[in-house]
């Protein structure tokens, strides 16, 4: 009974995706695409922090990349184990595009985990090349689409993931500017103060 009240609310999203099917799905695609999805990775969010703690060679920087992606990660988790959205592979008859490993089939499909990373790792590239903003979000979005083509999340799932992503890391940027105002407003005035003394 469960399966199918959850497969009556998702009933507009399958019938989107297998009407979506017929429209852009490609041989070509069906090579290509699982290839790409995994930029949203975990495994790329890792390497994403490793080249930046390489390139800008500031240890500092490190640490508050590791604490954003823990954070993404409790919230994106937190939810898929909340809410327990089985992944659209269950319902829609098409064949498999890509090898399912033990996160596609154990973990649950709401919100996209890949989406979210993807606009996590876009949204702190903006921050430092703002020049190619759109270039890092269009790539962010193609990501959250090929997990709805390759038939691993539904639109809603990308959807959320990506605001998601966008979102925490908005909001942590801001506390760490805040934090760092703070900081540097207290040097200030523990400087001023030791000049007066």
């Amino acid at each position: 009974m469960g399966i199918y009240q959850d497969r009556l609310k998702m009933d507009w999203e399958l019938k989107f995706m297998s009407w979506a099917e017929g429209w852009w799905g490609s041989p070509i695609l069906d090579q290509i695409l699982p290839w790409f999805t995994y930029l949203g990775s975990h495994f790329a969010v890792v390497l994403f922090i490793v080249l930046c703690w390489m390139i800008s060679k500031q240890r500092k920087i490190f640490r508050p990349l590791i604490l954003l992606y823990a954070i993404q990660s409790a919230v994106i988790y937190g939810l898929k184990f909340l809410i327990q959205r089985q992944r659209p592979f269950f319902f829609l008859e098409t064949a498999p595009k890509i090898l399912k490993g033990p996160g596609e089939i154990l973990d649950p499909s709401f919100p996209s985990a890949h989406a979210a990373f993807s606009f996590m790792m876009a949204t702190l590239l903006t921050l430092w090349f703002p020049r190619y903003r759109i270039l890092f979000f269009v790539l962010a979005a193609f990501i959250g689409w090929t997990r709805i083509y390759l038939g691993l999340h539904f639109p809603t799932d990308a959807v959320v993931g990506g605001l998601l992503g966008y979102g925490i890391t908005r909001i942590y940027i801001f506390y760490l500017s805040r934090r760092d105002d703070r900081e540097s407003n207290n040097a200030k005035e523990r400087k001023q103060s030791f000049k007066l003394s």
